[in-house]
Protein backbone atom coordinates (compact mmCIF):
# COMPACT_ATOMS: atom_id res chain seq x y z
CA UNK A 1 0.00 0.00 0.00
CA UNK A 2 1.25 3.45 -1.20
CA UNK A 3 2.32 5.73 1.97
CA UNK A 4 0.10 8.47 1.81
CA UNK A 5 1.60 12.07 2.81
CA UNK A 6 -0.11 15.69 2.99
CA UNK A 7 1.11 18.36 0.54
CA UNK A 8 0.75 21.54 2.96
CA UNK A 9 3.63 24.10 2.53
CA UNK A 10 3.50 24.68 5.95
CA UNK A 11 4.50 20.81 7.04
CA UNK A 12 7.60 21.87 5.36
CA UNK A 13 8.94 24.06 8.17
CA UNK A 14 7.53 22.18 11.58
CA UNK A 15 8.30 18.49 11.90
CA UNK A 16 5.89 18.05 14.54
CA UNK A 17 3.11 19.35 11.92
CA UNK A 18 4.44 17.03 9.40
CA UNK A 19 4.09 14.52 11.86
CA UNK A 20 0.58 15.61 12.67
CA UNK A 21 -0.98 15.89 9.08
CA UNK A 22 0.32 12.45 7.86
CA UNK A 23 -0.40 10.48 10.39
CA UNK A 24 -3.91 12.07 10.83
CA UNK A 25 -4.55 11.17 7.15
CA UNK A 26 -2.78 7.73 7.39
CA UNK A 27 -5.34 7.12 10.38
CA UNK A 28 -8.65 8.18 7.76
CA UNK A 29 -6.86 5.94 5.10
CA UNK A 30 -6.43 2.88 7.16
CA UNK A 31 -4.93 3.07 10.93
CA UNK A 32 -4.44 -0.53 11.78
CA UNK A 33 -2.30 -0.76 8.16
CA UNK A 34 -0.06 2.00 9.23
CA UNK A 35 0.11 1.10 12.88
CA UNK A 36 1.11 -2.99 11.81
CA UNK A 37 0.45 -3.51 8.82
CA UNK A 38 1.63 -7.13 9.29
CA UNK A 39 -1.10 -7.26 11.97
CA UNK A 40 -4.15 -5.85 10.26
CA UNK A 41 -6.21 -7.65 8.04
CA UNK A 42 -8.78 -8.05 10.88
CA UNK A 43 -10.24 -6.66 13.90
CA UNK A 44 -9.12 -9.61 15.87
CA UNK A 45 -5.93 -9.89 14.85
CA UNK A 46 -4.65 -6.07 15.49
CA UNK A 47 -5.87 -6.08 18.87
CA UNK A 48 -4.17 -9.61 19.73
CA UNK A 49 -1.30 -8.36 18.12
CA UNK A 50 -1.09 -5.56 20.74
CA UNK A 51 -0.74 -8.19 23.85
CA UNK A 52 2.13 -10.64 21.91
CA UNK A 53 4.30 -7.03 21.10
CA UNK A 54 4.17 -5.72 24.89
CA UNK A 55 5.33 -9.24 26.21
CA UNK A 56 7.99 -9.83 23.70
CA UNK A 57 9.21 -6.44 22.49
CA UNK A 58 8.70 -3.63 25.31
CA UNK A 59 8.21 -5.59 28.50
CA UNK A 60 10.96 -8.06 27.35
CA UNK A 61 13.36 -8.14 30.45
CA UNK A 62 11.46 -5.81 32.14
CA UNK A 63 8.94 -6.41 35.27
CA UNK A 64 6.46 -4.39 36.29
CA UNK A 65 4.52 -4.52 39.83
CA UNK A 66 0.35 -3.98 39.46
CA UNK A 67 0.87 -0.23 41.47
CA UNK A 68 3.46 0.79 38.08
CA UNK A 69 2.14 4.04 36.17
CA UNK A 70 3.30 4.15 32.87
CA UNK A 71 3.15 5.95 29.67
CA UNK A 72 3.66 5.39 25.83
CA UNK A 73 5.07 7.73 23.34
CA UNK A 74 3.31 7.40 19.81
CA UNK A 75 0.05 5.08 21.46
CA UNK A 76 -1.60 5.14 17.88
CA UNK A 77 -5.46 3.68 18.72
CA UNK A 78 -4.09 1.77 21.93
CA UNK A 79 -3.18 -1.29 20.38
CA UNK A 80 -0.44 -1.92 23.31
CA UNK A 81 -2.35 0.35 25.85
CA UNK A 82 -5.00 -2.11 26.31
CA UNK A 83 -3.21 -5.28 27.44
CA UNK A 84 -1.04 -2.86 29.55
CA UNK A 85 -4.25 -0.95 31.06
CA UNK A 86 -4.78 -4.81 32.69
CA UNK A 87 -1.17 -4.79 34.33
CA UNK A 88 -1.01 -1.52 35.81
CA UNK A 89 -2.68 1.00 38.03
CA UNK A 90 -2.64 3.58 34.97
CA UNK A 91 -1.19 4.18 31.73
CA UNK A 92 -0.87 7.18 29.52
CA UNK A 93 -1.23 6.97 25.74
CA UNK A 94 0.24 10.32 24.01
CA UNK A 95 0.01 10.62 20.17
CA UNK A 96 0.50 13.42 17.65
CA UNK A 97 -2.14 12.54 15.57
CA UNK A 98 -5.26 13.51 16.94
CA UNK A 99 -7.42 11.35 14.98
CA UNK A 100 -4.85 8.31 15.96
CA UNK A 101 -6.49 9.40 19.77
CA UNK A 102 -10.34 10.02 18.66
CA UNK A 103 -10.29 6.50 17.26
CA UNK A 104 -8.41 4.86 19.74
CA UNK A 105 -10.62 6.51 22.47
CA UNK A 106 -13.74 5.15 20.94
CA UNK A 107 -12.12 1.74 20.44
CA UNK A 108 -11.18 0.86 24.26
CA UNK A 109 -13.86 3.68 26.04
CA UNK A 110 -14.39 1.12 28.49
CA UNK A 111 -10.87 0.88 29.49
CA UNK A 112 -11.27 3.16 32.53
CA UNK A 113 -7.47 3.52 33.52
CA UNK A 114 -6.01 4.62 30.16
CA UNK A 115 -5.58 8.40 29.83
CA UNK A 116 -5.40 9.89 26.08
CA UNK A 117 -3.18 13.18 25.19
CA UNK A 118 -2.42 14.85 21.74
CA UNK A 119 1.38 16.09 21.91
CA UNK A 120 3.29 18.50 19.89
CA UNK A 121 6.16 16.64 20.93
CA UNK A 122 5.98 16.82 24.82
CA UNK A 123 4.14 14.73 27.27
CA UNK A 124 2.05 17.52 28.92
CA UNK A 125 -0.08 17.06 32.14
CA UNK A 126 2.51 14.71 33.28
CA UNK A 127 4.53 15.91 36.68
CA UNK A 128 7.84 15.53 37.13
CA UNK A 129 9.30 11.99 38.17
CA UNK A 130 5.86 10.58 38.89
CA UNK A 131 6.31 7.55 36.40
CA UNK A 132 7.48 4.07 36.39
CA UNK A 133 7.79 2.85 32.69
CA UNK A 134 8.13 5.10 29.27
CA UNK A 135 8.03 3.52 26.15
CA UNK A 136 7.98 3.88 22.69
CA UNK A 137 7.66 0.60 19.68
CA UNK A 138 7.88 1.31 16.02
CA UNK A 139 7.48 5.40 16.68
CA UNK A 140 10.62 7.02 16.48
CA UNK A 141 11.63 5.25 13.34
CA UNK A 142 9.01 7.25 11.65
CA UNK A 143 10.17 10.75 13.08
CA UNK A 144 11.73 13.18 10.33
CA UNK A 145 13.91 15.15 12.86
CA UNK A 146 16.33 14.47 15.77
CA UNK A 147 15.72 17.24 17.58
CA UNK A 148 11.90 15.94 17.95
CA UNK A 149 12.92 12.61 19.24
CA UNK A 150 15.52 14.47 21.48
CA UNK A 151 12.67 16.48 22.76
CA UNK A 152 10.90 13.37 23.94
CA UNK A 153 14.08 12.04 25.26
CA UNK A 154 14.22 14.53 27.27
CA UNK A 155 10.24 14.66 28.61
CA UNK A 156 10.86 11.06 29.34
CA UNK A 157 13.73 11.53 31.99
CA UNK A 158 11.79 14.78 33.66
CA UNK A 159 8.32 12.79 33.90
CA UNK A 160 10.25 9.32 35.35
CA UNK A 161 10.86 8.85 39.04
CA UNK A 162 14.52 7.96 40.30
CA UNK A 163 15.29 4.08 38.89
CA UNK A 164 12.10 4.51 36.18
CA UNK A 165 13.10 2.72 33.10
CA UNK A 166 12.92 4.00 29.69
CA UNK A 167 12.38 1.26 26.81
CA UNK A 168 12.13 2.47 23.36
CA UNK A 169 13.04 1.53 19.65
CA UNK A 170 15.21 3.30 17.19
CA UNK A 171 16.08 2.33 13.31
CA UNK A 172 19.42 1.59 14.39
CA UNK A 173 20.85 1.09 10.52
CA UNK A 174 23.20 3.62 8.69
CA UNK A 175 22.12 6.59 7.32
CA UNK A 176 20.22 6.81 4.25
CA UNK A 177 22.78 8.23 1.45
CA UNK A 178 21.20 9.71 -1.05
CA UNK A 179 16.99 9.98 0.52
CA UNK A 180 16.27 12.47 3.68
CA UNK A 181 14.50 11.78 6.51
CA UNK A 182 10.49 12.26 6.12
CA UNK A 183 7.51 10.95 8.20
CA UNK A 184 7.39 7.11 7.54
CA UNK A 185 11.45 6.83 6.72
CA UNK A 186 12.46 8.41 9.94
CA UNK A 187 16.17 9.05 11.56
CA UNK A 188 18.55 6.04 12.31
CA UNK A 189 20.70 6.16 15.33
CA UNK A 190 23.84 4.11 15.61
CA UNK A 191 24.05 2.88 19.77
CA UNK A 192 27.13 5.32 20.93
CA UNK A 193 24.69 8.43 19.96
CA UNK A 194 22.11 7.10 21.82
CA UNK A 195 24.48 6.52 24.66
CA UNK A 196 25.82 9.98 23.90
CA UNK A 197 22.30 11.52 24.09
CA UNK A 198 20.77 9.81 26.85
CA UNK A 199 23.46 10.29 29.81
CA UNK A 200 23.74 13.88 30.31
CA UNK A 201 19.67 13.65 30.89
CA UNK A 202 20.50 11.68 33.59
CA UNK A 203 20.10 8.09 32.13
CA UNK A 204 22.08 5.02 32.36
CA UNK A 205 21.81 2.73 29.46
CA UNK A 206 21.32 -1.12 30.90
CA UNK A 207 20.66 -2.79 27.86
CA UNK A 208 21.06 -3.08 24.11
CA UNK A 209 19.58 -5.51 21.60
CA UNK A 210 19.97 -5.08 17.25
CA UNK A 211 22.54 -2.80 17.10
CA UNK A 212 23.05 -1.93 13.14
CA UNK A 213 19.28 -3.26 12.62
CA UNK A 214 15.98 -1.59 12.52
CA UNK A 215 15.07 -2.68 15.79
CA UNK A 216 17.71 -1.19 17.94
CA UNK A 217 15.69 -1.46 21.87
CA UNK A 218 17.33 0.37 24.59
CA UNK A 219 16.74 0.37 27.89
CA UNK A 220 17.89 2.98 30.00
CA UNK A 221 17.60 3.93 33.30
CA UNK A 222 16.70 7.08 35.18
CA UNK A 223 19.40 7.67 38.09
CA UNK A 224 18.13 8.68 41.29
CA UNK A 225 19.02 12.07 42.72
CA UNK A 226 18.26 13.98 45.72
CA UNK A 227 14.91 14.96 45.71
CA UNK A 228 13.33 12.47 42.66
CA UNK A 229 10.79 10.42 43.91
CA UNK A 230 12.38 6.77 43.77
CA UNK A 231 10.59 4.18 41.26
CA UNK A 232 9.40 1.20 43.70
CA UNK A 233 6.73 -0.92 40.88
CA UNK A 234 9.68 -1.83 37.86
CA UNK A 235 12.70 -3.82 38.12
CA UNK A 236 15.10 -4.93 35.05
CA UNK A 237 15.95 -8.57 34.75
CA UNK A 238 19.48 -9.49 33.65
CA UNK A 239 19.86 -10.46 30.13
CA UNK A 240 23.10 -11.67 28.61
CA UNK A 241 24.79 -13.57 25.80
CA UNK A 242 24.83 -17.18 26.10
CA UNK A 243 27.76 -18.22 25.36
CA UNK A 244 27.44 -21.62 23.75
CA UNK A 245 24.45 -20.87 21.99
CA UNK A 246 26.50 -17.96 20.55
CA UNK A 247 28.98 -20.31 19.52
CA UNK A 248 26.05 -22.35 17.23
CA UNK A 249 24.86 -19.28 15.90
CA UNK A 250 28.46 -18.43 14.66
CA UNK A 251 28.91 -22.03 12.91
CA UNK A 252 25.24 -21.79 11.21
CA UNK A 253 26.52 -18.16 10.15
CA UNK A 254 29.82 -19.84 9.29
CA UNK A 255 31.89 -17.62 11.12
CA UNK A 256 34.99 -19.15 12.24
CA UNK A 257 36.90 -16.13 13.73
CA UNK A 258 36.67 -16.78 17.17
CA UNK A 259 37.47 -13.42 17.80
CA UNK A 260 34.95 -12.18 16.70
CA UNK A 261 32.32 -14.45 18.63
CA UNK A 262 34.39 -13.10 21.66
CA UNK A 263 33.69 -9.33 20.25
CA UNK A 264 30.08 -9.73 20.29
CA UNK A 265 29.75 -10.84 23.78
CA UNK A 266 31.89 -8.40 24.82
CA UNK A 267 29.32 -5.57 23.21
CA UNK A 268 32.55 -4.72 21.35
CA UNK A 269 31.10 -5.96 17.68
CA UNK A 270 27.23 -6.02 16.85
CA UNK A 271 25.76 -9.30 16.10
CA UNK A 272 24.19 -7.63 12.63
CA UNK A 273 27.61 -7.73 11.29
CA UNK A 274 28.13 -11.85 11.44
CA UNK A 275 25.13 -11.83 9.67
CA UNK A 276 26.36 -10.18 6.46
CA UNK A 277 28.22 -13.42 5.12
CA UNK A 278 24.62 -14.95 5.03
CA UNK A 279 23.24 -12.29 3.07
CA UNK A 280 25.94 -12.37 0.69
CA UNK A 281 25.53 -16.34 0.00
CA UNK A 282 21.97 -15.86 -1.01
CA UNK A 283 22.18 -12.73 -2.42
CA UNK A 284 21.09 -14.48 -6.16
CA UNK A 285 18.60 -17.17 -4.09
CA UNK A 286 15.09 -16.82 -4.79
CA UNK A 287 12.80 -15.15 -2.22
CA UNK A 288 12.00 -18.36 -0.38
CA UNK A 289 15.15 -20.07 -0.20
CA UNK A 290 16.87 -17.15 1.12
CA UNK A 291 14.22 -17.02 4.04
CA UNK A 292 14.36 -20.50 4.67
CA UNK A 293 18.22 -19.79 4.88
CA UNK A 294 17.82 -17.08 7.03
CA UNK A 295 15.79 -18.99 9.17
CA UNK A 296 17.68 -22.13 9.51
CA UNK A 297 20.97 -19.96 10.45
CA UNK A 298 19.38 -17.50 12.83
CA UNK A 299 16.61 -19.77 14.78
CA UNK A 300 18.34 -23.32 13.66
CA UNK A 301 14.51 -24.54 12.43
CA UNK A 302 12.69 -24.67 9.19
CA UNK A 303 10.53 -21.38 8.61
CA UNK A 304 6.43 -22.27 9.55
CA UNK A 305 4.44 -21.58 6.31
CA UNK A 306 3.45 -18.11 7.98
CA UNK A 307 6.29 -16.68 7.88
CA UNK A 308 7.76 -18.02 5.05
CA UNK A 309 5.11 -16.36 3.05
CA UNK A 310 5.11 -13.31 4.55
CA UNK A 311 8.83 -12.61 4.32
CA UNK A 312 9.34 -14.24 1.27
CA UNK A 313 6.37 -11.73 -0.20
CA UNK A 314 7.71 -8.74 1.21
CA UNK A 315 10.78 -9.14 -1.06
CA UNK A 316 8.66 -9.85 -4.09
CA UNK A 317 6.87 -6.67 -3.70
CA UNK A 318 10.43 -5.02 -3.67
CA UNK A 319 11.50 -4.45 0.35
CA UNK A 320 15.18 -5.16 0.94
CA UNK A 321 16.48 -8.73 1.95
CA UNK A 322 17.98 -7.37 5.23
CA UNK A 323 14.78 -7.07 6.32
CA UNK A 324 14.33 -10.57 7.46
CA UNK A 325 17.62 -10.63 9.05
CA UNK A 326 16.26 -7.39 11.11
CA UNK A 327 13.01 -8.62 12.01
CA UNK A 328 14.60 -12.47 13.15
CA UNK A 329 17.48 -10.93 15.07
CA UNK A 330 14.94 -8.74 16.98
CA UNK A 331 12.29 -11.56 17.29
CA UNK A 332 11.34 -12.90 21.07
CA UNK A 333 12.23 -16.28 19.72
CA UNK A 334 15.97 -15.59 19.01
CA UNK A 335 16.16 -13.87 21.95
CA UNK A 336 15.24 -16.75 24.15
CA UNK A 337 16.97 -18.69 22.60
CA UNK A 338 20.27 -16.78 22.46
CA UNK A 339 20.14 -14.53 25.42
CA UNK A 340 20.25 -15.73 28.92
CA UNK A 341 16.34 -16.33 30.86
CA UNK A 342 16.15 -13.80 33.78
CA UNK A 343 18.03 -14.71 36.84
CA UNK A 344 17.99 -11.66 38.97
CA UNK A 345 15.10 -9.53 39.45
CA UNK A 346 16.58 -6.58 40.94
CA UNK A 347 14.80 -3.40 42.00
CA UNK A 348 16.24 -0.53 39.53
CA UNK A 349 17.09 2.07 42.03
CA UNK A 350 20.15 -0.34 42.76
CA UNK A 351 19.22 -0.86 46.02
CA UNK A 352 18.64 -4.08 47.97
Amino acid sequence: MRVPYTRSVFRLFSPERRMREDWDLRARRDARYYIDCGHAGTEESFWSSGAEDLESYVLRGIALDPSAEALEIGCGMGRLLRPLSERVARVTGVDISGEMIRRGQEALRDCANIRWLRTDGDLPDTPDASLDLVYSHIVFQHVPAKAAVARYFSEAARVLAGGGVFRFQVDGRPPRRLLGADTWHGVRYGAAEVRGELGPLGFDVVDLAGEGTQFLWVTARRRCEPGRRDAGAVRVLSREWDAAALDRLCDRLGVADRGRRDAVLAGAVPLRELADGLLERHRSASARDYVAAVYRALLAREPDADGLAHYAGEIERGIHRTNVLDCLLASAEFDATHRSAPADATRTSGRP
